[in-house]
């Protein structure tokens, strides 16, 4: 060594403590050091093998071989030494940075617990790599247990005139959400200024499926807890605050759309190939909102079908043997809620059927000047002229249809004769019933519902068969069935088939030879000869294929849907539609015993 070299260099004399830790870092890395000092304070000493247990965390998790003398003295040695053990305390970081914020408001501005970037710095159109903004107004996040601040970050392509954001891009004034931006991701940011949680919407899933909660149930269950975990951390919290609408911290009608549209793309990745779903701008634009809904409830609800009805292919719970053997129909009626009188709505979807009465589905409008609270925005009678009345007036044309098939069962004043039979659907409604039938639903012997159809008239037996016909355009059906009315289901077939009320085709013609049978809940309460043999499902002219099927299956789901009679209630359409989709869909996850956040499966 030179003497310039040499001249250059310092002495620095070691204090005690700098010495002692240079000693300590021979022996164990900081980093284990650090790790065995916090296990230390985890672990009572009571605890029997403690540094055993400690000493096997430790090498683990390190891939070291450290002897537990080792490990003991080096805890020893820092915990009767005040500066040392000092040294090694545990300290929170979160609990630091909000005290920071508490204590420097006017200075805290960028310093939060959570910082969100974008799900890709590369842009989705020309795949340049983007500069990272964060943006310098902090968003609240809504975990489980607590709400704490965060700033997101944005990168921006001019040229594609991109913006990615943590959970979508936009373009063109678009929202789009990939399969790769929400695949398990622990945050959800749509817009505004709150972050969910994943863990947050997981827990409103599972209350949601499980403990019928509503979202406004929920919205107050969880700011109360919020409320009360602030003030036990904080005494100081409830002296700043009164509990009142003004301190809400949840907003249900944000929560509820945030759901929706995050489910909508979950739903997606999983029943589809599709990587990429538009989605609304804003959850807070209510117009906005149901415009989509309206546009993508056919397309979701094609997916439905499709997929549940083929459930058998990846299902984890239902037993093989009898798997998607039987499909059973029944309607439930105490899912209703308010519904325009208009009932001159006509579905046309079904060629085979013409034009079936359905009625209309949106909620009447509020009480107001000039404004007939019976009927909906789009059927008010001061914008109705009689050009855009339908010409057909088939108020009594389901009625008639029905009492066809059943003219045997007609006494001479034209009204059903409980003598003959007494369980009977009837498609004509109650003239003064101001809210719809609930739905119509279809499911699987092993609980997987796959279709449904909302009711805003009643049960007739074209609209059960409209119904069926509509899950079997979009998925397979079983070749034998259930209905609590089966009996008239079938002689209605019969009856027309072939007519210009149900016509003959390659895609009807399964109706003649589809096996039908009254679920045994309810079989016992009819009383035709028919009823009472070839329409039980025990009969053997069904040669067993009723055998060890739970043909009650409706009526145990629809006791578990009866609990969701307020919550179905405050929903309007279009959204009722895709709740119902969202809702179903969820339940099927969990019947078959497969995860929601699935993609491609």
């Amino acid at each position: 060594m030179d003497s310039n070299s040499s001249s250059s260099l310092k002495l620095v004399e070691l204090t005690d403590a700098e010495h002692t830790l240079i000693l300590m870092t021979r022996s164990m890395g900081l980093n284990e050091i650090f790790h065995t000092m916090m296990l230390n304070k985890v672990f009572p000493k009571e605890l029997q093998n403690r540094y055993d247990h400690i000493m096997n965390i430790i090498n683990l998790h390190y891939q070291k071989s450290y002897e537990i003398h080792v490990i003991k003295s080096m805890i020893e040695f820092i915990s009767i030494n005040p500066a040392y053990n000092h040294m090694f305390q545990q300290q929170s970081v979160n609990e630091m940075i909000q005290k920071y914020q508490n204590d420097r408001f006017a200075e805290f501005n960028g310093a939060c617990e959570l910082y969100l970037k974008p799900y890709t710095d590369e842009c989705v159109v020309c795949k340049k790599e983007l500069k990272v903004v964060f943006s310098h107004r902090p968003k609240t996040v809504l975990s489980l247990t607590r709400n704490y601040k965060a700033l997101i970050a944005t990168c921006s392509c001019d040229a594609c005139g991109v913006e990615i954001f943590p959970n979508f891009y936009t373009k063109n004034k678009m929202k789009f959400i990939t399969n790769e931006s929400i695949k398990n991701d622990r945050f959800i940011y749509l817009n505004g200024n709150q972050i969910f949680d994943q863990n947050l919407l997981l827990d409103f899933d599972h209350h949601l499926v499980k403990n019928t909660l509503s979202f406004d149930g929920y919205t107050q269950a969880y700011n109360s807890r919020i409320a009360i975990v602030r003030e036990r951390e904080d005494k100081s919290f409830m002296s700043t605050i009164v509990d009142n609408c003004e301190t809400t911290i949840l907003n249900g009608k944000v929560l509820q759309m945030t759901w929706l549209i995050i489910n909508i793309a979950k739903f997606t990745f999983m029943t589809t190939k599709h990587n990429v779903v538009a989605v609304p701008m804003s959850v807070r634009d209510i117009k906005e909102c149901n415009d989509y809904f309206l546009a993508a409830k056919l397309d979701l609800y094609k997916h439905f079908v499709g997929f549940w009805t083929q459930h058998q292919r990846f299902t984890k719970a239902c037993d093989p043997v009898t798997c998607s053997k039987v499909f059973v129909v029944d309607g439930h009626q105490k899912a209703n809620r308010l519904i325009c009188q208009y009932k001159n709505v006509f579905d046309d979807t079904i060629p085979e059927f013409g034009l079936v009465q359905m009625g209309c589905l949106y909620s009447p409008l509020r009480k107001a000047p000039n404004v007939d609270h019976r009927f909906c925005q789009h059927h008010q009678p001061s914008i109705l002229s009689s050009a855009t009345v339908h010409l057909i007036d088939q108020d009594h044309k389901e009625i008639h249809l029905d009492k066809e098939a059943l003219i045997e069962y007609i006494d001479k004043d034209g009204r059903y004769d409980d003598n003959l039979c007494n369980v009977f659907r009837s498609g004509i409604g109650c003239s003064s019933k101001i809210s719809s039938y609930g739905f119509l639903a279809t499911f699987l012997n092993c609980s997987v519902i796959v279709g449904f159809t909302e009711q805003p008239c009643s049960e007739g037996m074209r609209r059960v068969l409209h119904h069926i016909l509509t899950i079997s355009r979009y998925g397979p059906l079983p070749t034998a069935m259930c209905y609590d009315c089966a009996c008239t289901l079938k002689l209605f077939v019969e009856k027309h088939f072939g007519s210009d009320n149900l016509k003959s085709t390659e895609f009807t013609e399964f109706l003649t030879s589809l096996t039908m049978a009254i679920d045994r809940f309810h079989v016992k309460n009819h009383k035709r000869h028919m009823c009472k043999t070839i329409m039980r499902p025990d009969d053997p002219s069904h040669k067993d294929i009723y055998n060890s099927i739970n043909t009650q299956v409706a009526e145990q789901m629809f006791s578990y849907m009866s609990k969701f009679k307020n919550s179905f209630r405050g929903y309007s359409y279009p959204k009722s539609t895709i709740f119902f989709t969202m809702l179903f869909h969820l339940k099927n996850c969990m019947t078959t015993g497969i995860s929601s956040f699935e993609q491609g499966v």
